[in-house]
């Protein structure tokens, strides 16, 4: 058995170095005075092949064997050619320095009318542009993606013998994240992507962690598509073909990951308004002659790139970038450079084969270096494709994609890796069985089960990995209810929640809740299964004596008060599930004990601070036994199966809202009898340059109102004084409170210019400000009710560590028939979503 490990381990090793490691130069960017030259270009002479430098000035180029001349360059600085011998598995280090000077570097051709030959090249690029991209209806290739990311400081991967097996040291030394994979991609216009992964690994750092749990505040409107928080590392730039597409030729590249405007292509029907060109030089390359075009964006802080652009003569077609995006205009980036080859496949059809992007990331005082690298080949262009290739389940993945072993990458990785790399995916492959061992599932159990001195405040808990069981005692910050019901309350929830090895996940949730002023002991229990995980499909029930909010979306200044509370004594069952894709369906039912909480000591504080807002509603008890329907259909969502589990991406049509209450007289001492109807859509939608518009719709009304009780009535979200809350779900000048037992009818719409109109302000381009408008109408004719307003505002982009937010100072003007007009000043925060790139609001 030993002898058989041992010839396998040969083989490896063998075939490792036979397909891994080919030919490679690699080096240091320096100016005269010794300072790294970021982002510089090393070109193989009469080429479009080459790589930019990194952050340190630092490069990596991957060449067959034979004899080149290396051109060394940077805007601005003196190119300098090295000519260089590599043989065969070579590696050999040039390092090289660049002088300030305006040198021209030895070309075919030049010609002293620079900017006239880049209009007249450019103008008969535009005219063929079009034609080139009409003429590619689908495709299919083979695709190899590798994206790493890795700390600037040149920490090396352990390699002792002693530190290898230490997993601890493993992890506090390594600073490399590195992701590959490959893939089947699919393409079908207009830009439909689907892509079917055969092999992926993820060599990124595990870190122990818990099992999910459902800790939540009732806060908000509802919503029974479940929410997932799947995160990805928002350093990680390329995550799929829909994340990372530079397709040179069309109009505009959006990408709001990277900026919040589409980027527009230098070769755009309408590019001669956003730059300008300027003729480099010609050469030779595959016995045809290419233009190298300079580009240069004519406003520094929009969403444009600059660099270089190459132009094949006679077909007048884009075959190379090498581009930088304004880092002005970026919003999470520092800087960003991709180099991108294109392949005449066949006739007039040039499509990537080649991707190359670079770029950094400030991240508190140190800087965060990513790459990443696309190959693409084996393409097959407008052939009949299988209209099932492209439904809303835009990546799969074939069983064993993530069980291929090093001798599949080593055959089928088509780049060499930087040594760095070959060290950590070596470490990383030695860990694999690691990971799953009881060893370390037994250290993260441990790390997880370790009480530290934060543990007062985030609280306790307990993991067994053998049983799939999790056992957490909430701390401090949950427990402690300082404007509790009656004055200061405490509560102690405790969480027990079982993953099974099949996907199914038992939830339970236990909560007392005591209030020192009033001397009474509430809470509440809950406990859910989820057991068609695919599916979503979760039975929950929950049952309780405990102060309940009349309006779960209230104002702030209402959801504390008192007024905005009852005691309910109550018992409930929820079954949701999906359907079928994108229709989620909730059916509940619940019986409740409804009573006022007017017999209660309130605190002096509470009235001080809620006012008029901290009367208790004056109500008689009742019973109360309900049953809802809620419906929500999200047309076109796109989706992922991953690992038995499906990650929902969102969809790029409207979603529709039905919802259904029944209030069932006589069942179990029901006193309610009520039908209420309320059906909505909403829909964000991008208008090219313009920014991006969102807008929701809804109305609702009570068909029967024979027993209808003021706890059962529609109530809206109030207005706080001066936070500007969700414009799409909320009115900002409502007042307080508010609700209805009419017909009503509520509209709300947001634009947000994303830089727009600022950009091209002269002062105000530099701030990276941002405007923002909307409308919103509420309206409520059996009451006379009608409400309208509108606000303007001014917002601005920003980060905390990988979070991006958007803040933003509004003003808001109303009128309504209840009071006069009048306007404020409000502030808002918005939240960016890595992984759907979009925006809260």
């Amino acid at each position: 058995m030993k002898k058989i490990k041992f010839y396998f381990l040969i083989i490896t090793f063998i075939l490792i170095n036979k397909f891994a490691i080919s030919s490679t130069i690699s080096g240091k960017i320096t100016d005269s005075n010794s300072e790294n030259m970021s982002f510089a270009t090393v070109y193989v002479k009469n080429s479009t092949y080459g790589v930019a430098a990194d952050l340190n000035g630092n490069y990596f180029l991957e060449l067959k064997s034979g004899t080149y001349t290396l051109i060394y360059s940077f805007m601005g600085f003196q190119p300098v050619e090295k000519l260089v011998t590599i043989k065969p598995n070579e590696h050999i280090v040039v390092n090289v320095t660049l002088a300030n000077t305006d040198v021209e570097i030895p070309v075919v051709e030049v010609v002293s009318n620079k900017v006239n030959k880049a209009k007249r090249i450019l103008k008969k690029t535009r005219k063929n542009r079009k034609p080139y991209w009409k003429s590619v209806e689908n495709y299919q290739c083979k695709s190899y993606i590798k994206t790493s990311i890795e700390n600037e400081s040149e920490n090396e991967i352990v390699d002792s013998t002693k530190e290898a097996n230490d997993f601890e040291t493993f992890l506090k030394k390594v600073n490399l994240n590195l992701i590959e994979y490959v893939a089947e991609t699919h393409f079908k216009k207009p830009n439909r992507f689907k892509e079917k992964i055969i092999a992926y690994h993820n060599y990124t750092k595990k870190r122990p962690r818990g099992v999910e749990r459902s800790v939540s505040v009732d806060y908000g409107e509802s919503d029974i598509a479940p929410q997932q928080h799947y995160t990805e590392d928002p350093y990680v730039f390329y995550k799929n073909s829909t994340s990372g597409d530079f397709n040179f030729y069309t109009n505009l590249i959006n990408l709001p990951s990277l900026c919040e405007q589409p980027i527009v292509s230098p070769i755009a029907s309408n590019s001669a308004l956003y730059y300008k060109y300027e003729f480099d030089y010609s050469f030779i390359q595959d016995n045809k002659k290419i233009n190298r075009i300079i580009v240069k964006p004519i406003n520094k802080v929009d969403a444009l790139f600059y660099g270089n652009i190459f132009i094949e003569d006679e077909t007048w077609a884009l075959v190379s970038v090498d581009l930088s995006i304004n880092e002005k205009a970026l919003i999470l980036h520092q800087n960003f450079n991709i180099i991108q080859n294109y392949e005449n496949i066949r006739d007039s059809i040039y499509l990537p084969s080649r991707t190359d992007i670079t770029y950094t990331i400030k991240d508190g005082k140190n800087k965060i270096l990513g790459n990443t690298k696309i190959i693409k080949k084996e393409y097959i262009v407008n052939q009949n494709i299988d209209a099932v290739k492209f439904n809303n389940e835009i990546i799969t993945y074939e069983v064993d994609a993530f069980d291929k072993d090093s001798n599949y990458w080593a055959t089928n990785r088509p780049v060499t890796l930087r040594k760095k790399e070959q060290k950590f995916i070596k470490k990383s492959d030695s860990l694999q069985l690691y990971y799953i061992s009881d060893e370390y599932l037994d250290k993260q159990d441990s790390i997880f089960n370790r009480i530290t001195w934060w543990a007062p405040l985030a609280g306790i808990g307990h993991k067994n990995h053998y049983r799939g069981n999790e056992f957490y005692v909430s701390g401090l910050l949950e427990q402690v209810v300082p404007f509790g019901v009656g004055g200061y309350r405490h509560r102690l929830p405790v969480y027990f929640n079982k993953q099974f090895k099949n996907g199914m996940l038992l939830e339970t949730k236990v909560s007392p809740d005591y209030g020192f002023k009033n001397k009474d002991l509430k809470g509440q229990t809950g406990f859910g299964l989820t057991y068609f995980p695919k599916k979503f499909v979760r039975t929950y029930i929950d049952v309780g004596d405990y102060y309940d909010m009349v309006n779960n979306y209230a104002s702030i200044e209402q959801t504390f008060s008192r007024s905005n509370y009852v005691r309910n004594i109550t018992f409930g069952i929820k079954q949701r599930m999906e359907v079928f894709n994108g229709l989620f369906a909730e059916l509940s039912f619940v019986f409740s004990n409804q009573l006022p909480i007017d017999n209660l000591e309130l605190s002096k504080w509470s009235e001080y601070v809620f006012q008029n807002l901290n009367e208790p509603i004056e109500f008689d008890q009742y019973i109360k036994s309900e049953v809802k329907l809620e419906i929500k259909y999200r047309f076109g969502q796109k989706y992922i199966i991953k690992k038995n589990r499906k990650i929902i991406l969102g969809t790029d049509y409207p979603e529709l809202i039905f919802v259904y209450r029944k209030g069932i007289p006589g069942l179990f001492g029901s006193e309610v009898n009520f039908d209420y109807f309320e059906i909505g859509a909403k829909d964000e939608v991008k208008l090219a340059r313009l920014g991006e518009s969102r807008w929701q719709i809804k109305t609702g009304i009570f068909l029967n109102k024979t027993d209808l009780r003021l706890l059962e009535h529609k109530y809206f979200r109030g207005s706080d004084s001066y936070f500007f809350s969700d414009p799409i779900a909320s009115m900002q000048l409502l007042g307080p409170t508010l609700n209805t037992n009419n017909e009503f009818l509520q509209a709300n719409y947001i634009h947000h210019f994303n830089g727009t109109i600022l950009n091209k302000v002269p002062l105000f381009k530099y701030l990276k400000l941002s405007l923002a408008g909307g409308v919103g109408t509420l309206n409520i004719p059996e009451q006379n009710f009608y409400h309208a307003e509108a606000f303007a505002g001014i917002e601005k982009v920003f980060r905390i560590k990988k979070q991006l937010f958007r803040f933003g100072a509004y003003a808001v003007t109303a009128d309504n028939t209840i009071s006069a007009a009048n306007i404020r000043v409000k502030f808002g925060i918005s939240f960016f979503n890595s992984y759907t790139n979009k925006w809260s609001y």
